[in-house]
């Protein structure tokens, strides 16, 4: 097993990162608060196979780039894992920007310890595996039983079960803090999911008023992707994924709302390398919002619903996009002999499926549930207009043509490269497409947006 020393005081990122690293590419971590207290662990001179650090790291007593020529005081050769902030260009060091991106930062790890994705994949576990106290006690319960460990004699190891399934964690952990032990144990074969379900907890970061808008992009679309797989196959969302999705809409709308023009948001989501369903939710959600400000019937109300609608309409075809993420259009999907014949049946209801969805979130928006059902212009969910009529709601039809305008700009982006498009061109295109006078009010309201 590898060894790394994590330098950082921020409680979720160490649990995310430590439990993410160990089970990931088998790499057992020392956490640090300090620069200071690295160096003089590093005096000792243990084996260390690399270091992860914040570019951010305020200390009056040594900076980062005073810690790196402190390294090479010691004939210390250590790979340096920078995260957030700018590039200091530090000579061998690997750079990720977005310190909440944990597959870039696994990406490295691999890349430094010279770890191919097969043998990520195949990678020997043991039994129980070992998940920091610190992350049991930033979760309200676990999903499978988890044990504590008792040492035996000759070096052997007796694990007990500590807490069944699903029960709330509570006050049971503060017997095993005030012994010193810092892991509890889960069954190997619920690691993964685990780590999943636990991943959540990086939402509550979207508290913390020093993020900037890339990193409330990643937290918020890992929290849709969480969303996602929670819900997949659940007819009913439980009262902790409406509190993440709650936080991560909330971000979304503040994204959208501080943005100073819509290129912005498209560089941040090129920056993050966001997926398809983030990119057209994000985006649908800026055009639409600038278009109800611009329409005389808009309120902040109606935007804050069209902004909850974005978030989960395409929530049904996330896990479907996975497997096919080179599409540009959602209809591609019933074209591709690729896809199963069940999957193209959700391609077809996922509006829906997704407005039956919410409607079971706890106190969820007035109506919300039938413009999420109408989002491609079916009065009924099924299917993709071809002849778009009045029989939708209004905010129905500021969602058809806010994801039709979203489309044009990533077809756009794709062919040429360019975040400008031809408003001429889309505008003929969208009034020709959308004869009716109730949508050609929304199509100008568009452009009177600055792109």
């Amino acid at each position: 097993m590898s060894q790394a020393i994590l330098i950082s005081k921020n409680k979720v990122i160490n649990s995310m990162y430590e439990v993410n690293l160990r089970a990931y590419v088998s790499t057992s971590v020392s956490i640090k608060k300090s620069l200071k207290e690295t160096v003089e662990l590093l005096e000792k001179k243990p084996t260390i196979d690399f270091i992860i650090c914040f570019n951010d790291l305020q200390e009056s007593d040594l900076s980062l780039v005073e810690f790196k020529a402190s390294l090479a005081e010691y004939d210390l050769d250590i790979p340096i894992i920078v995260m957030g902030g700018e590039d200091l260009n530090l000579e061998h060091s690997i750079f990720v920007k977005n310190k909440y991106n944990i597959k870039d930062l696994l990406k490295a790890v691999a890349k430094i310890l010279e770890i191919s994705a097969q043998e990520m994949a195949d990678m020997p576990v043991p039994k129980y595996f070992p998940i920091p106290i610190g992350l049991f006690s930033q979760i309200e319960s676990s999903h499978c039983s988890v044990y504590s460990r008792v040492k035996k004699p000759e070096f052997e190891y007796e694990y007990v079960k500590t807490l069944d399934a699903d029960i709330p964690v509570g006050n049971s952990l503060q017997a095993f803090i005030d012994a010193g032990d810092e892991h509890l144990y889960i069954d190997s074969i619920e690691r993964l999911n685990f780590i999943n379900k636990a991943s959540r907890i990086i939402v509550t970061e979207l508290d913390r008023k020093d993020l900037t808008a890339s990193e409330k992009m990643e937290i918020t679309e890992q929290g849709m992707e969480m969303v996602a797989e929670e819900i997949f196959g659940n007819s009913v969302i439980s009262a902790d994924v409406a509190e993440v999705s709650r936080n991560c809409i909330a971000a979304i709308n503040n994204i959208v709302a501080t943005a100073p023009k819509l290129k912005n948001i498209l560089e941040l989501l090129l920056e993050n390398q966001s997926g398809f369903c983030y990119r057209h939710s994000i985006i649908s959600s800026y055009v639409a919002a600038q278009m109800i400000d611009r329409i005389s019937w808009g309120s902040k109300e109606q935007k804050e619903k069209v902004g909850f609608a974005f978030f989960f309409h395409d929530i049904f075809l996330s896990p479907i996009i996975k497997k096919h993420p080179d599409i540009t259009l959602e209809e591609d999907l019933l074209f591709m002999d690729e896809v199963s014949d069940e999957d193209k049946q959700v391609v077809l209801d996922h509006a829906k499926l997704a407005g039956n969805l919410v409607h079971t979130f706890p106190r969820c928006p007035l109506g919300v549930d039938m413009i999420i059902t109408q989002h491609h212009g079916m009065t009924k969910g099924s299917g993709f207009a071809v002849q778009y009529k009045d029989d939708i709601s209004p905010l129905a039809k500021i969602m058809v043509i806010a994801e039709d305008i979203c489309t044009s700009m990533l077809i756009n982006l794709e062919q040429t490269g360019s975040l400008n498009i031809n408003n001429d061109e889309v505008s003929q295109r969208l009034q020709d497409k959308y004869s009716m006078r109730s949508y050609k009010k929304i199509i100008q309201a568009y452009f009177e947006i600055s792109t």
